[in-house]
C-alpha cells in the first residue's frame, strides 16, 4: 500500500484521517505543521500528501509551492481545508503542479 503524509494543524483531523488510511492498509505519518512535514518529507518521501491550507506557521500553499520549487514534488497533493471557497480555490491553477485535488472539510455527510 501507499506511504501516505497527512499534514493539519488540527489533532482531530490527522487522526481521523489517520486511523481511516491506516484501516485501509496504508503507512501514515502525521505532521501538525509545515516544519514536521518538511523534516518528513526529506527523511521518507510520501507517495501521497494531504495537506491543509490554513496552518498557523505556514500555509499550505506556501510549503506546496515550496515543494515545486525546490523539485521536491514528486508526489500527489491534496490540498484540504475546512475554510475553502472558490477564491481560495483559484489559488492552485496559479500552481505549476500535475496532480492536485482540493477537499472541502468536513466531508458531506455519508462521505467519511
Amino acid at each position: 500500500m501507499a506511504n501516505i503524509l497527512v499534514v493539519d494543524d488540527e489533532i482531530g483531523i490527522r487522526e481521523l484521517l489517520s486511523e481511516i488510511l491506516s484501516d485501509e492498509g496504508h503507512a501514515v505519518a502525521i505532521a501538525e505543521n509545515a516544519a514536521a512535514a518538511r523534516a518528513m518529507r526529506l527523511r521518507e518521501p510520501p507517495d501521497l500528501v494531504l495537506l491543509d491550507i490554513w496552518m498557523p506557521d505556514t500555509d499550505g500553499v506556501t510549503l506546496l509551492k515550496e515543494w515545486a520549487s525546490n523539485g521536491q514534488l514528486t508526489m500527489p497533493v491534496i490540498m484540504m481545508s475546512g475554510h475553502a471557497t472558490i477564491d481560495t480555490t483559484a489559488i492552485y491553477t496559479k500552481v505549476d503542479v500535475t496532480t492536485l485535488a482540493t477537499v472541502a472539510l468536513p466531508f458531506p455527510r455519508g462521505v467519511a
